[in-house]
């Protein structure tokens, strides 16, 4: 377990100086592209609903982007064999994909607090400050809950233009059918049936029940998402196609 903990530590700084390198296009696509969606939809949904906007946006830059990066960093590793190259290393799967996802998890990080900010002074969202640090682990937890779905479109996916074609797909039904940007009560009922078994929607109801105050519903939301986050530990540790690719 330690020699694991020291292998992804070790890969992830690897990792994040790489994306050191390109710090302005990560910025810009990590942190302004969330924030300006926040802005246009908050400026034409009815104020009763800007709450929701606000999570939404949160949820595109903790799940949506953590599937794209996890499917395409794969994508990119393939094209330029270095994949091939973790593959034959001695170690488990989980320590290349926690390693990719870890080295954007601060830019992550920091996107989500400059939107609820952003939710905070625009549009009124009530943040007590005794809920901010919940607020970061329920981030980590969304985040978390999403692993699988990146590995899986990474390692099924034949060339990086078919990765990144099914990471997009996958991101549009992720964010605008499934109840991210509106309650999910607003779906008819066979339709919350399906949207129940995408982990971003328990990330949707985790978040605005942590601003609502509503412990029922936070309970709820951490112990499907901690199910999730499980199944994703579980399908990478026992590396689908990772020695068959």
């Amino acid at each position: 377990m330690i020699s694991t903990v020291r292998q992804i530590g070790v890969a992830t700084v690897a990792a994040l100086r790489t994306y050191l390198r390109e710090l302005g296009l990560i910025l810009g696509f990590v942190v302004l592209f969330p924030l300006g969606f926040l802005f246009f939809l908050g400026a034409i949904v009815q104020p009763g609903l800007r709450t929701q906007v606000v999570v939404g946006a949160v949820m595109m830059e903790m799940a949506l982007l953590n599937v794209n990066v996890v499917a395409q960093s794969i994508g990119n590793d393939k094209q330029s064999k270095v994949y091939d190259l973790w593959v034959s290393l001695p170690v488990s799967p989980i320590v290349y994909v926690s390693s990719l996802a870890l080295s954007l998890l601060p830019f992550s990080l920091l996107s989500a607090a400059v939107t609820i900010a952003a939710g905070v002074l625009a549009f009124g969202v009530v943040l007590p400050l005794s809920i901010v640090p919940v607020l970061f682990v329920g981030f980590l937890l969304v985040w978390a809950s999403t692993l699988g779905i990146g590995f899986a479109i990474g390692v099924f996916g034949r060339t990086p233009r078919q990765i990144n074609q099914i990471a997009q797909f996958v991101g549009i039904v992720m964010t605008f059918f499934a109840p991210v940007f509106y309650p999910v009560t607003f779906l008819p009922e066979p339709l919350r049936i399906i949207a129940y078994l995408w982990p971003i929607t328990w990330g949707t109801v985790l978040l605005t029940g942590l601003l609502a105050a509503n412990a029922t519903t936070v309970l709820e939301a951490t112990i499907v998402l901690s199910a999730f986050a499980l199944g994703s530990v579980v399908m990478i540790a026992r590396g689908l196609r990772w020695r068959q690719v």
